[in-house]
């Protein structure tokens, strides 16, 4: 007995010491464990209903999670440290397990701000009168799975409205997916079609027999070379629902599975008929004027040469007529752009009206057209064209309420009498009209041999202006003005000139036109400004006088945005005095929009600059422009000034623009007297100022002064003016 007391106390200490052992190891695998473990004891009411459940015991992840230490977490009631409360259903679920003895596991969206987590899963397990509480945190997955979701969503989205159709298949062909815009492109909806037909269904039954021949199936052939790389394009039949028939172009690809094994297929489809539209659209555009429709210049090329090749082939001729409408400008600007564009419309309907259906006319520029006509037998049968286009173009064409006179010049050149090439065709005909409108506008031109010569010069010209800047080739002259009262000199012209190594002295009736057409008299202009008013400070302080320094204003240098600028500059670097810088501009540069031109004349005037209109009585300009714009000076053309002893005509204007100048107090210039008895006569007509070569010729700086010296000795002015002051002594 006693044998078997000892042996029992053994197996009981054995025993015990195993539960020792097995308690501790559940300890530190509960303590270990990333989940928050709980042991909850039930608390029932009187009634013996679960009125809540005491914590026992909580691990350190139940710590971590709940934001709480044990000691503030065990011995208290649930509902105190967690929103389980009696009147939440979660508290009925876990009251269920403890009655039930059935297992909860579930997952829960976190709102409470104590809760370090957003999404839990938590299971439930009867542990006595109580629960064993596992919770683990799932907020990172539940953010992953969100993210998945929304994936798909979005790729869903996309395949659903992809402006291509799309269809998916599985390996044998069955539609197992097709998208918006794939029923639009067959017909079919996708209940009519999804697990129940095959991609074949939508293409052309003997198209495919043909291109399977003896071998594989329909499908088959649709998917012949297809992978997982790349899509294999080419082009089908589409048969609609309907029965309609349409060309496609068909892209499919291969879809594997991660063992790259081909579980089915993707085909993406387009209309072509809709793609060759988009393409003749976008060609049509690239080769055409958008505003009238006609030709554009590539396209122009193109019709050039074939009909060169066409011509070279059969021994015909083709003339090239180069249109240019004149003087356009003037009507943009003072009428608008849309006023402008409705002219280029009615021109490119006349010139279109008024040629054979197989000649070409394209615009190739603001307002130049081209006529190409093919099989030309004779000059005589060019001549009789272009004299035709010239007429025309000649009738008045109404925009708006105004009935606007149009004109144009054209130029012509032959192939092959005078180009060899489409080429050249096109640049002798350029050349042709530029000499149409030399010649006085609204008329034709036939290039001729003559002409090779003056373009080859006229290149030449243009490339050596180009460097004439750089060269140090430009320098400005001096042309005293002198008082007609007192003959004393009281300014200067500044005159732009050019001396070239090869071309010698070249006028400036040829450059500066030269250099207007090509943009360059901007830069030259701006020289031109900086050089006169440096030497004319220069000379003004040489001579101790106080001398008036009048510059050039091109049209294109009167439409440069930075004019005030370049003018303001050049004056503060020079020292010039503002109120001896006088800027002279033609009478028809105010009449072109004349509210830009007002504000850009009044800064100019608001430097201290004077103005000045030069060649007045050749333009169009009103006595009211002149008080519009505050003149200060108007320079008489020397047309009438040499007209004026012998053309009554010409007297009576000048003695108009004196009279009425006066009498809006703007000082008169007469430029370009030549003798004593065109001087008698200004000065008998009262005229303020005069410059010619009577006078003194234009000089270089280093000889100016030496020029105004002379003027003070001249005894041609003293004898003029004394014997007209002496008659005028007598009369009194």
């Amino acid at each position: 007995m006693a044998l078997w007391s000892l042996w029992r106390e053994h197996n009981r200490s054995v025993e015990r010491k195993g539960a020792e052992d097995a308690h501790s190891k559940f300890l530190a695998a509960v303590e270990t464990s990333l989940d928050a473990f709980s042991i909850l004891e039930s608390v029932r009411d009187k009634s013996g209903a679960i009125a809540d459940f005491r914590i026992q015991y909580a691990n350190a992840s139940a710590e971590k999670m709940t934001g709480r230490s044990r000691s503030e977490l065990v011995g208290r009631m649930l509902s105190e440290v967690t929103p389980i409360r009696k009147t939440t259903s979660l508290f009925d679920r876990c009251c269920r397990v403890v009655e039930t003895g059935e297992a909860l596991s579930d997952e829960h969206a976190v709102t409470q701000a104590n809760i370090n987590a957003s999404w839990v899963r938590y299971q439930l397990v009867k542990l006595g009168d109580g629960l064993a509480f596992t919770c683990s945190d799932i907020s990172e997955t539940k953010a992953t799975q969100q993210r998945y979701e929304q994936l798909v969503t979005f790729t869903d989205s996309v395949f659903q409205n992809a402006p291509y159709s799309i269809v998916a298949t599985d390996t044998q062909g069955l539609i197992k997916a097709m998208n918006v815009a794939a029923e639009k492109l067959t017909g079919y909806l996708r209940k009519d079609l999804v697990d129940k037909a095959a991609l074949t269904i939508l293409h052309d039954e003997k198209e495919l027999a043909s291109k399977a021949g003896d071998g594989p199936d329909g499908f088959a052939v649709l998917t012949k070379g297809v992978g997982a790389e790349e899509m294999e394009q080419q082009e089908w039949t589409l048969v609609r629902q309907d029965g309609t028939r349409t060309p496609i172009n068909l892209a499919m690809r291969a879809i594997t599975s991660e063992s790259g094994e081909t579980t089915g297929f993707v085909s993406i489809a387009f209309d072509i008929a809709e793609r060759r539209q988009m393409l003749d659209y976008v060609t049509h555009l690239a080769t055409h004027d958008p505003l009238t429709g006609l030709l554009g210049r590539a396209l122009l090329r193109d019709k050039t040469m074939e009909a060169v090749e066409r011509a070279r082939r059969y021994g015909t001729k083709v003339a090239l007529f180069m249109v240019d409408l004149d003087q356009f400008k003037r009507i943009n600007d003072s009428l608008g752009h849309a006023a402008g564009d409705q002219v280029l419309v009615e021109a490119a309907n006349r010139l279109s009206r008024s040629v054979r259906s197989t000649d070409v006319v394209a615009r190739v520029g603001g307002d130049e057209f081209v006529v190409v006509m093919t099989d030309i037998t004779s000059v005589e049968d060019v001549e009789q064209c272009a004299a035709k286009l010239v007429s025309k173009m000649s009738p008045e064409i109404s925009v708006d309420e105004y009935l606007v006179n149009v004109t144009a010049s054209v130029g012509v050149c032959i192939y092959p009498d005078f180009a060899a090439d489409a080429k050249h065709l096109l640049k002798r005909a350029d050349a042709a009209m530029y000499a149409a409108k030399e010649n006085g506008r609204n008329q034709h031109q036939i290039f001729s041999e003559d002409m090779l010569k003056e373009t080859a010069d006229r290149l030449s010209m243009e490339h050596a202006l180009r460097h004439a800047l750089a060269n140090k080739e430009l320098s400005m002259h001096y042309q005293p003005q002198i008082s007609l009262t007192t003959g004393a000199v009281t300014g200067m012209e500044a005159l732009l000139r050019w001396k070239h190594p090869r071309l010698g002295n070249v006028s400036p009736a040829q450059f500066i036109p030269l250099a207007e057409e090509t943009g360059l008299i901007v830069p030259i202009g701006e020289w031109a400004f900086m050089t006169a008013c440096r030497e004319g400070k220069a000379l003004q302080d040489e001579l101790g006088m106080d001398l008036t320094v009048s510059v050039n204003l091109s049209p294109r240098q009167f439409q440069q945005r930075n004019l005030v600028e370049v003018i303001e500059n050049s004056l503060k670097e020079s020292g010039l005095p503002a109120r001896n810088l006088e800027i002279e501009i033609t009478e028809n540069m105010l009449m072109v929009n004349s509210d830009g031109n007002l504000d850009k004349l009044q800064k100019i005037r608001e430097l201290g600059a004077r103005i000045s209109i030069d060649d007045f009585g050749t333009g169009f300009c009103s006595f009211s422009y002149l008080l519009q714009y505050q003149v200060d000076r108007l320079k008489i053309d020397q047309s009438f000034v040499k007209q004026a002893g012998t053309d009554p005509n010409a007297a009576a204007v000048v003695r108009t623009i004196i009279a009425m100048s006066h009498g809006l107090n703007i000082r008169v210039v007469a430029e370009g007297v030549e003798t004593d008895e065109q001087l008698r006569f200004l000065m008998r007509r009262k005229c303020d100022e005069a410059q010619g070569n009577f006078v003194a010729r234009p000089v270089a700086a280093k000889e100016f002064c030496t020029a105004v010296r002379a003027c003070a000795d001249n005894s041609v002015m003293r004898s003029a003016s004394g014997r007209w002051l002496a008659a005028e002594h007598q009369i009194s």
